[in-house]
């Protein structure tokens, strides 16, 4: 396999360009965070699956998720779905929506989900996923970025918790649901 040419990882201080297309590299394991594209949905869509898994959780039918995913990643008003993408294929996904809020006030992004293959995790792939989110609402001026952690029950919630803390989120409260 060929090599990708060493990019630097974003940074929060970084200016934001329009349309940017971020890109990180980590030691000899070199990735790059893109925007995914229709391409992309299968591995898109496998990837959350398998976060729901990993959850817990009963994912829906694949090709629901699939079609969720396609309409993501065709709508940029909607909000946007990001790829690690290595030299084997996509190792990290990001998917958040934008939201519109009095409180905020404003717009802010969600991240509805964030899954890095096993063998990439501890390679900052999740990181690099991250500070590509920021770059893009500090593009669309956004002056937030939420995410909502798993349950308690979880058991790699400390270290999801860990991870995001990290990452510069502080605790915002828990979030409940209600299915209709």
């Amino acid at each position: 396999m060929s090599e990708a040419a060493p990019v630097s990882t974003p940074t929060p201080t970084s200016t934001p360009t329009p349309n940017p297309t971020p890109a990180a590299t980590v030691a000899s394991q070199e990735w790059r965070v893109r925007p995914a594209g229709h391409s992309d949905v299968e591995a898109v869509a496998v990837a959350v699956r398998e976060l729901l898994l990993e959850l817990g959780g009963a994912p829906p039918e694949l090709q629901a998720m699939q079609a969720a995913a396609s309409t993501l990643i065709g709508s940029a008003e909607a909000g946007v779905v990001l790829v690690a993408q290595a030299d084997e294929g996509v190792v990290g996904v990001l998917g958040a929506s934008w939201q519109m809020a009095i409180h905020v006030p404003g717009c802010y992004a969600l991240i509805q989900d964030l899954w890095v293959e096993r063998a990439w995790r501890g390679r900052a792939v999740g990181a690099g996923l991250l500070a590509a989110l920021f770059e893009l609402a500090r593009a669309k001026e956004f002056a937030r970025v939420e995410v909502g952690l798993p349950g308690e029950s979880f058991a790699r919630f400390a270290a999801t918790e860990a991870f995001y803390l990290a990452n510069g989120f502080t605790a915002n409260g828990p979030r409940l649901r209600r299915l209709l």
